[in-house]
């Protein structure tokens, strides 16, 4: 006599380990890139005169989170070439919202979000779109608005967003690679047969 089949139980579904997976890499991934980021600066404390003075800003000295640069001397001048000459044909508006001051890209915050592209493909699951459109597709770095991407808003047709919003289009470009990605802000056109059932 052959076995019963297992009912499966509704509401779950499979490579449930994979999908955990996935999130702890996306989660650490952020973790690390939020910890790389600079601290705004607070107001010290006045300090008591003496050898426990001194000692309290050598304990705060130490205490102070050091960033090391992330590229050679050598690459860092070439993407600042090329960043540069991106800025000669890149709109006036594009320019003026560049961010003054270059936020460092943690390593390992970079290399767990590659592997957690790469478990998503071998696995063939989709990940959600917050998801992906936080991940820059060519450096594989967390995209943070105003801090490691930079956030526009574009409409290329005639008018402008004046005559037609439904045109604009979000543009984020990556401080690190200098890729952007383009999402239209427009909500997805219903099916043609919603719309006549609705009209109907």
């Amino acid at each position: 006599m052959a076995k019963a089949k297992a009912q499966k139980r509704p509401g779950k579904t499979g490579q449930s380990h994979l999908r955990a997976r996935i999130a702890f890499l996306y989660k650490a991934s952020t973790y690390l890139q939020a910890a790389s980021l600079p601290k705004p600066s607070t107001d010290k404390k006045p300090n008591h005169a003496g050898a426990h003075g001194s000692h309290a800003l050598l304990q705060e000295h130490d205490e102070e989170p050091t960033s090391q640069p992330l590229f050679s001397s050598k690459v860092a001048s070439d993407s600042k070439n090329s960043t540069t000459d991106n800025a000669f044909f890149a709109p006036n508006h594009l320019q003026e919202q560049q961010p003054t001051h270059h936020v460092p890209v943690s390593k390992l915050s970079r290399n767990l979000a590659s592997q957690m592209r790469g478990v998503s493909l071998k696995s063939q699951l989709r990940l959600p779109h917050d998801i992906k459109r936080s991940i820059c597709k060519v450096c594989d770095s967390l995209l943070i608005p105003n801090a490691t991407c930079v956030e526009t808003v574009e409409n290329a047709s005639r008018g402008g967003s004046k005559k037609k919003p439904w045109a604009d289009v979000r543009v984020v470009r990556c401080n690190s690679c200098g890729s952007t990605k383009r999402f239209p802000q427009t909500k997805k056109q219903e099916a043609k047969s919603l719309r006549s059932a609705r009209s109907g």
